[in-house]
């Protein structure tokens, strides 16, 4: 082998490696992007519980100053009891919407932080990425529509598979619409379908589509319409990569839709 050789295969080996570190930092990336937003999607019901919680204690301290005063009528407490059921109910269902919420955002860093194999229900991997997500989303699109079989369950590579769906996802918001866009006009759907040992997943936006001139560049790594606007042309790459390396599968870019973009995702049901 002469020298010129031996730099070039330097060379490719230092390129692979530096490509497998920026999919690892895109990764890390992808969570520590989700703090934020989680964040404030957290505070919104824990500051409703809180005020509820004080509107109830001042509540208390008057029927208990009546009680204590001898004034306390029927009506009094009737108006006592409709108003604790009130805000018991606002409680359960801001404290449940909050825990919901950091245990979706546990479960995506969790799975996205290390490669393994596990045994996990499909629908509700997907309900925890939109969840997680839903601070992005929820500017352009009203709700995703996940249609799932809640007994479809894979044993495959479930941080992987996390990392895909968030990268088409955050795809479908960073070109699919333009900002001022109407969220209740936005649609992503989701459909999956298991045939056999092998699973079929559709994904589907309403967005701008994707123009056919660059359709057979959309995979090719750091390609990016977005280049001066903070685009790094990784995403759909690694998306693919992911795909086929750690899911044993394939993603396509899907030009039958109608409107928008769609892709088609196929994977095995178990790696083992």
């Amino acid at each position: 082998m002469t020298d010129q050789q031996g730099q070039i295969q330097s060379l490719q080996e230092e390129i692979c490696r530096l490509h497998q570190q920026l999919m690892e930092q895109d990764a890390l990336a992808s969570i520590g992007a989700l703090v934020p937003g989680v964040t404030h999607e957290v505070n919104t019901p824990l500051g409703v519980s809180v005020t509820s919680l004080s509107y109830i204690q001042d509540e208390m301290k008057e029927v208990e100053q009546l009680y204590r005063s001898g004034e306390l009528t029927e009506q009094n407490l009737k108006d006592y009891f409709n108003t604790c059921h009130e805000v018991v109910n606002l409680l359960d269902k801001n404290l449940r919407r909050a825990t919901q919420l950091i245990q979706s955002f546990k479960s995506i860093a969790a799975n996205q932080a290390v490669a393994e194999i596990s045994d996990f229900a499909l629908l509700d991997l997907l309900r925890d990425v939109s969840t997680s997500l839903r601070h992005e989303t929820k500017r352009f699109v009203k709700d995703i529509s996940l249609e799932c079989d809640g007994e479809i369950r894979l044993v495959s590579d479930a941080g992987a598979l996390i990392q895909v769906l968030s990268n088409l996802l955050m795809n479908t918001i960073r070109h699919g619409f333009d900002e001022g866009a109407d969220a209740n006009n936005g649609r992503i759907d989701i459909r999956c379908q298991q045939t056999d040992s092998l699973l079929t997943m559709v994904y589907e936006d309403n967005g701008k589509g994707i123009d056919s001139a660059i359709a057979d560049k959309i995979f090719e790594p750091y390609f990016t319409t977005r280049r001066g606007a903070g685009g790094t042309g990784l995403g759909l790459s690694i998306a693919r990569e992911l795909m086929t390396k750690r899911l044993a599968g394939d993603i396509q870019l899907n030009l039958e839709v109608d409107a928008g973009a769609g892709f088609i995702l196929t994977m095995p049901l178990d790696l083992r």
